[in-house]
């Protein structure tokens, strides 16, 4: 059973499922990741695989790797993407797709390789999407697995002390993805417009990987030395969900991210203001058209938007006001975004997998 890993940040959907298989007893488990330029995001995966019980399949370059793997003839094969599967299957491996995110990019419904012979799906909206869309992969609806810990008993009081959160504040969990991001449109005036919470910021992994892109870390770096409340998670912390306890409320764009933390019943706010490239405001509709995915941007209505850098301070009170009321107005939102939502997910891809391996 291997796990094909393009980037870190893959890693948080695949877990509970490998925690799962753990658990059976059953499974030979492998892992290996894409040798990028520089190996950084190669070595940041192997770093965090280290810790659980497997192989890690290492090469001195990626076609090298792509052999590796195709000579060991896997049962199973696991891709947060589907790209390029058909390179890394034998001809009897059960290719699996276990989509990272369930975002607005419309590389959700793009990222199609007839070669994925499964795709686990997480609720009855995508489902419909991707049937009426014409992908003609076999689709299974099996809750959305990254969601798993949030079911598990910690309550997220061991995170407030680590961060060392100030108990007499709200808490803000900062998501910005890293294009198209609010973070420049907000920039330092973050700091002192959330003066009155807590600011955890949990930066997108390319904000420290990417060159054109690590301006946002030396943003928040910069601001988390400048003011108490700021606390900006490491590059090692990979996975958000954790975080998702101890936070009040969400501040983010429209990003997976949104959809995700609907699982807590606990209030969105979206910055509808993000910064563009000159190529991108001219040819903004091409831009929507080839990156986004405009029928589920019109769905995050579920949220709290604003546009203007000076209107955070009342629309942050106003979400943390009408906490209860949120979370009634969109009681029924997560099953249909997030599907079943028991932390059992993935126990339901490994009871699959099992079936279809017999």
């Amino acid at each position: 059973m291997l796990y094909n890993l393009h980037h870190l940040y893959y890693l948080p959907q695949f877990l509970p499922v490998i925690r799962e298989m753990e658990k059976r007893d059953r499974f030979d488990l492998y892992f290996s990741a894409v040798i990028d330029k520089g190996r950084i995001d190669h070595q940041l995966i192997k770093q965090a695989v280290a810790a659980i019980p497997g192989t890690f399949i290492d090469a001195k370059s990626e076609k090298a790797r792509q052999k590796e793997i195709l000579a060991r003839n896997f049962d199973v094969t696991v891709f947060g993407k589907s790209g390029h599967a058909d390179e890394y299957c034998s001809a009897n491996t059960l290719a699996v797709l276990l989509y990272h995110g369930i975002g607005v990019k419309s590389c959700y419904y793009t990222d199609y390789n007839p070669r994925i012979n499964v795709r686990y799906v997480e609720g009855p909206y995508r489902f419909d999407e991707l049937k009426r869309r014409g992908i003609s992969t076999e689709l299974v609806v099996t809750g959305f697995p990254k969601l798993d810990p949030l079911f598990e008993s910690e309550n997220g009081a061991a995170i407030s002390s680590e961060l060392n959160l100030d108990p007499n504040k709200a808490t803000i969990l900062y998501a910005p993805t890293f294009y198209p991001s609010s973070i420049e449109v907000l920039g330092e005036s973050i700091g002192e417009l959330t003066a009155d919470y807590n600011l955890v910021v949990k930066l997108h992994y390319f904000s420290w990987l990417l060159k054109k892109y690590r301006h946002q870390k030396d943003l928040f770096q910069k601001l988390s030395r400048k003011y108490s409340h700021v606390h900006l998670l490491p590059v090692e912390k990979y996975s958000i969900i954790p975080f998702f306890k101890p936070a009040d409320i969400l501040l983010t764009e429209a990003s997976s991210v949104a959809f995700e933390f609907l699982a807590t019943g606990k209030p969105v706010v979206i910055s509808d203001s993000c910064h563009l490239r000159k190529k991108h405001r001219i040819f903004y509709r091409q831009f929507q058209k080839n990156r986004l995915d405009t029928e589920i941007q019109q769905l995050l209505n579920f949220a709290y938007h604003f546009d203007n850098v000076f209107q955070l301070p009342v629309i942050l009170k106003t979400a943390i006001k009408e906490k209860s009321d949120y979370k009634n107005r969109t009681a029924d939102l997560p099953e249909k975004f997030l599907g079943i939502l028991d932390g059992k997910a993935g126990q339901r891809i490994v009871d699959d997998l099992i079936e279809r391996l017999k």
